[in-house]
């Protein structure tokens, strides 16, 4: 009697301390992104246009997660060098794939307008990959293809000292990095 009494309080103690025992977490696993998200991204940009030198951008989007894979928000950035300075101004969607994973691939739409001393139409589509933390932080590293209405540019012609209107496209590919919070 004694060793079934015995047994039964041994089997009763480890149901009881397998019960208390707390669920580890996959360390794989992220927090999925909801509700406000903020974006500070800086790239370089290498255009198109032989007349057109590469340019450093920095920007800034605002805006929400909807379902912890669709981001959409507004944004605004700049694009400059030692010649020339443009101002995108755009809405922003944003498609993660893999939201509980530490990295997933993501892909990034801009649309709007630019200004600067022309206004014109702007446009960019990036891929890129999405390093989540287990907070709410993540480092985004994407290549974009960034589309700019041409502008027209006067320069001065130095052997004929002329000055000279041409048009110059500011389209392009980017290498950009940013963080999330």
């Amino acid at each position: 009697m004694k060793k079934v009494i015995l047994s039964l309080v041994m089997l009763l103690m480890a149901t009881s301390v397998f019960a208390q025992k707390e669920e580890i977490p996959n360390p794989a696993q992220v927090r999925v992104p909801s509700g406000y998200q903020g974006f500070l991204e800086y790239g370089n940009s290498w255009h198109f246009d032989k007349n057109m030198h590469n340019t450093i951008n920095l920007s800034t989007t605002h805006g929400f997660y909807f379902n912890g894979h669709v981001y959409a928000g507004i944004g605004i950035g700049i694009d400059f060098n030692n010649d020339y300075a443009f101002v995108p101004i755009y809405a922003n969607v944003r498609y993660q794939f893999n939201n509980t994973k530490m990295v997933s691939p993501i892909v990034s739409m801009r649309l709007g307008s630019f200004v600067g001393d022309e206004v014109g139409a702007y446009g960019d589509l990036a891929f890129g990959v999405r390093f989540a933390s287990k907070r709410d932080f993540a480092i985004n590293v994407m290549v974009a293809g960034t589309y700019y209405d041409k502008i027209n540019e006067s320069y001065y012609d130095g052997y004929h000292h002329t000055q000279e209107a041409r048009q110059i496209s500011p389209s392009g590919i980017s290498l950009r990095i940013g963080i999330e919070w």
